[in-house]
């Protein structure tokens, strides 16, 4: 991988390892509000990782008051975060290598504030100082551009050759695309994207791509 003047990094998926938080909040939801002979889709609960959730709930309860589902949703899934949720190897150390090394860093995130930022805390990326955008910093959520442009608005960078999202999927790629820069796919995704899709990098190793820095 070329070197970059922003790293931008996505969180669920990439970052944090949090499809079994998030099956375990749908089962939850399942089971509160569908009936008792409703068949889960365990395939399909995968995909939910990366879309704004409001889309993922409205999909699976459109029966449901919504603003109501998001506050049980949330309730719930910050709940179950420090139970299921774990950091993927590496991603601490790619974090503060590129800190330490002075290369502008953010984590773009359709994840809510209060959820980032807990998140950030019980992982320690809190520590690091890292410039984030959350879902609530923006008017319209990925795979909309709005987040990288306001990371590159931060931090000065004009050039969008100078930037690279990394994230796992099809949303990722997506924005990444929409914002005209550079996208980076880790390996560890259980998501298939298109064969169409736009991918510059394959990272298969967060410790690797460290060492290459």
């Amino acid at each position: 991988m070329k070197k970059y003047k922003l790293y931008l990094f996505d969180l669920d998926g990439t970052l944090l390892d949090s499809d079994q938080m998030i099956i375990e909040t749908f089962h939850y939801l399942y089971k509160k509000y569908k009936p008792e002979d409703f068949v889960i889709d365990e395939k399909k609960l995968l995909t939910f990782s990366g879309p704004p959730i409001r889309i993922s709930l409205k999909q699976e309860f459109p029966e449901i008051d919504q603003d109501e589902l998001l506050k049980v949703w949330r309730k719930e899934s910050i709940k179950n975060y420090p139970i299921y949720t774990k950091l993927f190897p590496g991603s601490l150390e790619i974090l503060s290598t590129l800190m330490g090394k002075k290369y502008n860093v953010a984590i773009v995130t359709n994840k809510h504030r209060v959820a980032a930022d807990e998140a950030f805390k019980l992982f320690g990326i809190a520590d690091l100082g890292i410039y984030s955008v959350s879902g609530d910093d923006i008017k319209e959520q990925k795979p909309s551009p709005e987040g990288i442009f306001l990371a590159m608005k931060h931090f000065g960078i004009v050039d969008k050759n100078d930037v690279i999202y990394i994230g796992d999927s099809i949303y990722d790629s997506m924005t990444a695309e929409n914002a005209g820069v550079d996208f980076a796919l880790v390996s560890w995704t259980p998501r298939k994207l298109p064969e169409n899709s736009k991918i510059t990098w394959k990272i298969d190793s967060f410790s690797n791509l460290a060492r290459s820095l």
